[in-house]
C-alpha cells in the first residue's frame, strides 16, 4: 500500500562516539576538608589521599560537595566553572590535601598515578584559609617557593612519560604596584641564577563579583579562580591561546558571572588599569576587558619563564599553548614507536647499520603522527629524522631519532596606522 507520507526521513543510529579529548583531561588538588559518606542520602563522601573521576557537576555532588561546602574553600566553585566553561563530559580528577601548597606535591604525584598519566593540566588550589599569610613580592610564600616545586614536578611527569603542565592559584595577591610584584618570567634562584618554570603558570585573576559580598576577613574574597581558567584550557585545542578573543569570553551575564573581573587582593582591575600591561609583562594570568567588546577575557597564557632562542632557532616554552602541543606531541609520537620496542631489525650486511629504506620507515612512522597534527590545526609542520648510524647490535641497542616541530603562530597585538587623505 502506497504511503501518504511523501517524503519520509528517519533519524539514522550513531555508533560509539570516536572523539579522543583526552588532551583535555584536568586535574584539581585542593586544599579542603573530608566529607562524611551519608548512604541514605546518596553522598559517597569525600577522604584524603584519595582521588576521584569527575565528568559533571552530578559527580561531585555526589561525594558531598556543594555550594554550602565552599565555607572556607573555593572547590565547588572551581569545578562548577570548569565545567561551564570546558562543559559536561570532560574528565576532571579531583584530590584534596591538608597543609600548604608547597606540601602538596606528593600528592600531586600520587594523582598523576591514580589517573594512569591521563591529567594533562593539573591547577593547585592554595588554601586560602591560612592566616597570617607572609607575602614575598606580592604573593604568598607558599605559592612563590611552589613555583620551583612545579617545574621539579613537571620534569618528573616527563621523565615518566606522562607530561602535566602545572596551574597555580596565586591566591591573595598583595603587591601595592605592578613594580613591587615578582617578575614571573625573571625569577631569580640561590646564585643569581634565572628559574625557567616552562611549565608553570600562576594564576590571580578573579570574578570580582562573586565574591564582593563576602566579609573583609574571608578567605574565599582572596581566591583566584584557577577553575575558570583550567575550563578555558580543556575547552581550547592544545595550540589554542586561552586569551584569544573569539570564542573566549568569560562572561556569562544570564548566570552571573565574571561580570566584574579582578585580581586576587580583590581589587577590579579598573584599579590596576594603568599598571596592568606591567603585570602583563610581568608573567601574570588574569582577566582583562577590550574596549569595544563585552565581556572579560584572559590576558595571555605565560609560563613562569623568559622567552628563550638560540643561534639555531630553536626556543621554549615560553606559553601554555606551546608545552601543551609539545607534550602531545611526546605522548603520541611514544605512542607511535613503542610497538617498535624489542622488535627485530636487519641491518645492512657490509656496515652493519640502518638500511636507508630502515630509516626512511622509521622517519615516515613519526612524519605521520606530524601529519595528523597538521591537519588537525595543531602545528604548522613536523619532521623526523632517524640517525642511519644508530647501533642496534652491540649494547645499548639504541634507535637514535630527533624530532622538530613548527608550531602555529599567535596573533598577539594588531598594529595598524590610519589617516585622513584627499583620495585612495
Amino acid at each position: 500500500m502506497a504511503s501518504l507520507k511523501g517524503v519520509n526521513i528517519k533519524r539514522g543510529t550513531i555508533g560509539a562516539s570516536v572523539i579522543d579529548n583526552k588532551d583535555a583531561v584536568c586535574g584539581l588538588l585542593s586544599c579542603g576538608t573530608v566529607v562524611a559518606a551519608n548512604p541514605d542520602k546518596g553522598i559517597t563522601g569525600v577522604e584524603f589521599n584519595t582521588t576521584y573521576r569527575l565528568t559533571c557537576m552530578a559527580d561531585l555532588e555526589t561525594l558531598g560537595i556543594t555550594e554550602s561546602y565552599d565555607q572556607k574553600f573555593s572547590i565547588y566553585r572551581h569545578v562548577s566553572e570548569f565545567y561551564r566553561i570546558a562543559g559536561e563530559g570532560n574528565v576532571l580528577y579531583l584530590r584534596i590535601y591538608s597543609g600548604t601548597m608547597s606540601q602538596a606535591f606528593p600528592q600531586a604525584k600520587q594523582m598523576v598515578a591514580d589517573a594512569d598519566g591521563e591529567i594533562r593540566i593539573l591547577a593547585i588550589a592554595g588554601a586560602e584559609s591560612e592566616s597570617n599569610v607572609t607575602a614575598t613580592n606580592g604573593l604568598p610564600k607558599q605559592v612563590y617557593d611552589s613555583i620551583p616545586l612545579a617545574q621539579e614536578f613537571y620534569d618528573w611527569t616527563f621523565e615518566t612519560f606522562r607530561p602535566c603542565q602545572v596551574i597555580l592559584e596565586g591566591y591573595r595577591f598583595s603587591a601595592q604596584s605592578a613594580s613591587k610584584a615578582a617578575d614571573l618570567r625573571n625569577l631569580k634562584l640561590t646564585g643569581n641564577v634565572v628559574l625557567e618554570a616552562f611549565k608553570v603558570s600562576v594564576c590571580i585573576g578573579q570574578d570580582y563579583a562573586a565574591v564582593d559580598n563576602l566579609a573583609a576577613d574571608d578567605a574565599r574574597r582572596y581566591r583566584a579562580d584557577i577553575g575558570t581558567m583550567l575550563g578555558s584550557l580543556a575547552y581550547r585545542q592544545v595550540n589554542g591561546n586561552i586569551g584569544e578573543v573569539s570564542g573566549g569570553c568569560l562572561t556569562n551575564a544570564a548566570k552571573g558571572v565574571w561580570l566584574k573581573a579582578g585580581l586576587s587582593n580583590h581589587q577590579e582591575i579598573a584599579v590596576w588599569d594603568p599598571q596592568l600591561e606591567q603585570l602583563d609583562e610581568k608573567g601574570y594570568i588574569f582577566g582583562i576587558h577590550y574596549a569595544g567588546i563585552s565581556g572579560f577575557f584572559w590576558n595571555n597564557d605565560y609560563t613562569c619563564t623568559p622567552v628563550v632562542q638560540d643561534k639555531d632557532g630553536y626556543f621554549n616554552e615560553y606559553t601554555i599553548s606551546y608545552g601543551r602541543v609539545l607534550d602531545k606531541a611526546v605522548r603520541d609520537l611514544r605512542t607511535a614507536l613503542l610497538p617498535y620496542v624489542k622488535s627485530s631489525i636487519s641491518v645492512d650486511p657490509d656496515t652493519g647499520k640502518l638500511p636507508k629504506a630502515t630509516a626512511a620507515y622509521f622517519e615516515a612512522v613519526g612524519d605521520q603522527v606530524f601529519e595528523r597534527m597538521v591537519a588537525a590545526g595543531i602545528i604548522t609542520a613536523g619532521k623526523t629524522t632517524v640517525n642511519a648510524d644508530s647501533n642496534l647490535l652491540v649494547s645499548p641497542r639504541e634507535l637514535e631519532v630527533s624530532f622538530v616541530i613548527v608550531p602555529t603562530g599567535c596573533i598577539e597585538e594588531i598594529k595598524g596606522t590610519i589617516n585622513l587623505k584627499t583620495n585612495l
